[in-house]
């Protein structure tokens, strides 16, 4: 299998996991009532009940309590990214556990755990989470909506200019691969 895929296919492993972890908690978590609100929300424009301004204008107010009140399950999404994605490669010698399976690694002559953040922070949505804890509190409902689905565009752009430089670059190197000056490897 291409390395680029072998790429593709573990981080789709590890950020599985993540999620599979994530859904476990959340099923001993009360509903939360600010996602009802938005489902309600939603249901109520598709109905054409309302006006797209109003629309966003309650989904603002909405989105910025839902993630208020979502705050701890935020928080333990960051710890995990941080343990999938920097403490587990920087323990293991440089491997995720999808690139444990795949048999690939992160490499660099000598690496650290600054290269491993700085991964994470780029391609692994660690800087999304991060700006997301500090605006959270420090705007106001519209701002706060207006960046965090911003940051949320520029994270997922990153992650697909990443893959298409994964796969069409003759080194497969990708935007964290250039940025900390590391590479995948197979074993």
């Amino acid at each position: 299998m291409n390395i680029a895929f072998k790429r593709f296919f573990a981080y789709l492993i590890d950020m599985l996991i993540i999620f599979i972890i994530i859904c476990l908690i959340k099923q001993f978590l009360p509903v939360n009532k600010y996602e009802i609100e938005l489902n309600n929300l939603n249901e109520i424009y598709f109905e054409q009940k309302i006006e797209i301004n109003e629309y966003f204008n309650e989904a603002q107010t909405i989105t910025h309590n839902i993630d208020k009140s979502n705050l701890g399950i935020n928080i333990v999404n960051t710890i995990l990214i941080i343990v999938g994605f920097v403490i587990i490669p920087f323990i293991s010698k440089g491997q995720t556990i999808g690139q444990k399976l795949l048999k690939i690694k992160i490499a660099k002559d000598d690496i650290k755990l600054e290269d491993y953040v700085g991964r994470a922070v780029i391609i692994n949505g660690l800087g999304y989470m991060f700006f997301m804890f500090i605006i959270l509190y420090l705007t106001n409902d519209s701002i706060y909506f207006i960046l965090i689905n911003l940051l949320g565009f520029f994270q997922i752009l990153v992650v697909i200019i990443n893959c298409f430089m994964v796969l069409y670059n003759k080194n497969k190197c990708g935007i964290a691969d250039k940025f900390t000056g590391t590479r995948i490897e197979k074993i």
